[in-house]
């Protein structure tokens, strides 16, 4: 399983910046093919630029495993609801 500090970053990522929601939220409707081909489309295209982007890899890489995208929707949703 990915380390909970890494998912409660994204967590709060998410929560500050609507792009990475929203990419958070199209990952979390993807079967576990699909998201084998984000993630190496992510890979390939990152790899491409001169200076590697290691936080994006590891996002890219963290919400397409298992259930990790929708554990952070619903951490988000926790939190929606605590601040409520």
């Amino acid at each position: 399983m990915i380390d909970d500090k890494i998912i409660n970053e994204i967590v709060t990522a998410c929560i500050k910046d609507a792009r990475l929601f929203s990419i958070v939220e199209e990952i979390s409707k993807l079967n576990k093919e699909n998201r084998l081909k984000i993630r190496r489309k992510a890979s390939m295209v990152l790899k491409k630029e001169k200076t590697v982007d290691k936080e994006a890899l590891t996002f890219y890489f963290v919400i397409t495993e298992s259930n990790v995208a929708e554990e952070i929707l619903r951490r988000i949703n926790n939190e929606k609801t605590r601040n409520a």
